[in-house]
């Protein structure tokens, strides 16, 4: 979802203002920065991070339904997002999850923008759900992963979408972006980074004593299969409410505990953007 910061700065540096904007998940927390007018700060703030900063905002739990209470993140978010109510902010902004219970769509488009940020993103078995009177909320692409229906727009608007899910290859030149060396290889913090991603690893996913390849954990599992789950929706919504323009990544870009691979991340975001820009003759 980081990659949508790359999607953004494209599209205003080649003229196009952005109205309205709704997200889902990583999308509905870059695209609430964006709507607060702080984005640039943001991906400063992703792009310098190392393992000490990631640490900050992770706090694990192991007792609830979902490793990461997500708590520490919301708390940092408030560097970027301002105490206000969606509905004031200066661009119109949508954020999407999902009441597990009820098996339906749940839409903030005004109220509290952390909360509604928090909902977003709550990755089913990684943050625990947001609790809110009888909902469990999660995250918002389990119904809905590309909210065109619900951005606020007007009839001559142009419909921007933006796919992470896709099922589309990973080209040479996406591989190139994320074989660059990063911060992720340079910081001093990187072995302990990647002690805690094989404690996560043991916890969650194939133990790294497993010798056959086929062999994937409980965390893979669920990760591959929301992703599937996600391709396919973003197929139908994309049927259902074809946009103006189509950017899609392809969904093997990075996983969910690449901390470190904002700046690579981003710059593929850009690569989409530029490539489906020329194809349409906009640049």
């Amino acid at each position: 979802g980081i990659a949508h910061i790359g999607v953004i700065n494209v599209l205003q540096e080649n003229g196009f203002t952005i109205n309205a904007i709704a997200g889902t998940s990583m999308g509905a927390m870059v695209g609430g920065v964006f709507a607060s007018g702080t984005l640039p700060n943001f991906q400063k703030w992703l792009e310098d991070a190392d393992l000490k900063e990631a640490m900050k905002i992770l706090d694990f739990s192991f007792s609830n339904p979902g490793f990461i209470k997500g708590e520490k993140l919301i708390l940092k978010m408030q560097d970027f997002l301002p105490q206000a109510s969606i509905e004031n902010l200066p661009i119109p902004f949508t954020a999407i999850a999902t009441d597990i219970l009820k098996q339906k769509e749940v839409v903030f488009s005004k109220g509290d923008i952390f909360e509604a940020i928090r909902a977003s993103i709550s990755i089913p078995s990684v943050f625990t759900p947001l609790v809110k009177n009888d909902q469990v909320l999660v995250d918002g692409g389990l119904i809905n992963n590309i909210p065109i229906n619900h951005v606020q727009k007007n009839d001559d608007d142009i419909v921007v979408a933006v796919c992470v899910n896709s099922d589309i290859p990973m080209t040479e030149s996406y591989t190139n972006i994320m074989q660059i060396k990063g911060i992720e290889e340079k910081n001093v913090y990187i072995r302990d980074f990647n002690k805690l991603r094989n404690y996560i690893s043991n916890l969650i996913g194939r133990k790294k004593e497993d010798k056959n390849e086929n062999i994937i954990g409980q965390y893979e599992l669920i990760d591959r299969s929301i992703h599937m789950l996600l391709s396919e929706i973003s197929n139908q919504i994309i049927k259902k409410y074809p946009p103006d323009i189509l950017i899609n990544l392809p969904r093997d870009l990075c996983g969910t505990f690449d901390f470190l691979k904002a700046k690579k991340i981003i710059e593929a975001g850009r690569l989409a953007a530029l490539e489906q820009l020329k194809k349409l003759n906009l640049l």
